[in-house]
């Protein structure tokens, strides 16, 4: 049993998004602030009438291909916005059809075709947000089509949302929460910058090295929307989220023991799960590794082995209710060499050349050698 009932997540979602188009209102789903890059300019980015247009006039393919290529923190480093996946996938096509004149122009072109290859299928890229894939997220939409960016601007009342100051307005709708795990949003744009760090140049290790930041990518976005306390009765009817009442230990223990009132739980033994408090929803994710699990006098206890830090969040919450998610694999990346290395993006080739992708990567989806 979960705060739904018996409802499953599936069932959840479309009642309520059967209540948006009743109320023909968009309904909160999300209270996270969403990944970005805060506090940079942004260029906006769309396509009309088959041609590529941006907020900062006309710009050359290889010009937008630089803007998202570069990964560098310095105050020259922008945000690529789009107003719809559409747009997106007709710049993909666009870079196709890219002019260059030199090698390095060459191989930025390649590189960003293969960067947009994985944005289109990521559930979020930092450095280049689609304004009505955010918005999908922020909210239960009261029509079906959630890339029409007109029917966005018409349910949340913002006037001609194809200008610039149009997607402006959404686009802060859609980023800015009323909660913030800033810890979560660094670490899934970290990932995205190790995708687009790899992705810059075709070789074997920098393919597996994208495929590895495309898992880490999608397991920390599972966390974020996890902790999300909005969209918390989908997670709990989904069992990503369980509920727990940490209870105060009569004696001195190296573990802590949680009640949990559903009786399973989606962890293994050996998990790392973090503490999601209602009291503190702005408080960093801790907790600890799951030591054991199982019935004592009719109640499901988990057991936890707390990290450092983690023992506070468990006895400030003794006696009261929290939620237990599990913490995403890939957190930090971790590169101990300093001198530039293939696994951080490569050593550009001068003369990038063809090859043959791996059967198992190809599988996957890494086929970035050059057309």
């Amino acid at each position: 049993m979960n705060a739904t009932g018996s409802m499953k997540a599936s069932e959840y979602a479309a009642q309520r998004r059967e209540e948006a188009s009743k109320t023909g209102r968009a309904l909160p789903r999300m209270s996270e602030t969403l990944p970005s890059l805060h506090a940079r300019d942004k260029l906006f980015v769309w396509v009309d009438k088959g041609r590529v247009r941006t907020s900062d006039g006309p710009m050359k393919g290889r010009e937008i291909a630089a803007v998202l290529m570069h990964t560098d923190d310095s105050e020259g480093r922008r945000e690529i916005v789009m107003p719809t996946m559409r747009d997106l996938r007709l710049l993909l096509r666009a870079f196709s059809k890219a002019r260059f004149d030199t090698i390095d122009q060459r191989n930025t072109v390649l590189s960003a075709r293969r960067v947009l290859d994985v944005a289109v299928v990521a559930p979020w890229y930092s450095s280049l947000t689609v304004i009505t894939r955010a918005l999908g997220m922020r909210y239960w939409a009261p029509f079906e089509d959630t890339d029409d960016l007109r029917a966005w601007g018409r349910a949340l009342r913002v006037a001609d949302p194809h200008s610039v100051t149009g997607m402006q307005d959404l686009y802060r709708t859609a980023i800015h929460g009323s909660t913030t795990h800033g810890g979560l949003c660094g670490r899934i744009t970290s990932a995205c910058d190790r995708i687009t760090r790899s992705r810059s140049f075709p070789s074997a290790l920098n393919d597996a090295q994208a495929y590895v930041a495309m898992e880490a990518l999608g397991d920390q976005w599972k966390a974020l929307c996890a902790v999300d306390s909005t969209l918390r009765p989908y997670n709990l009817a989904g069992r990503r989220t369980v509920a727990a009442l940490p209870q105060r230990p009569s004696r001195e223990r190296n573990t802590e023991r949680c009640q949990i009132p559903a009786g399973s739980i989606p962890f293994r033994e050996g998990s790392t799960v973090w503490v999601v408090d209602p009291q503190h929803p702005d408080a960093d994710l801790r907790g600890g590794r799951v030591a054991g699990f199982g019935y004592d006098q009719g109640d499901f206890i988990l057991e936890v082995t707390p990290e450092s830090k983690g023992t506070s969040s468990f006895r400030r919450a003794y006696g009261r209710e929290v939620f237990l998610v599990e913490a995403p694999f890939g957190g930090a990346a971790r590169f101990t060499r300093k001198e530039p290395s293939a696994w951080d993006g490569g050593v550009p080739p001068e003369d990038p050349v063809e090859r043959i992708v791996p059967a198992e990567l190809s599988l996957a989806g890494m086929e970035t050698a050059p057309l």
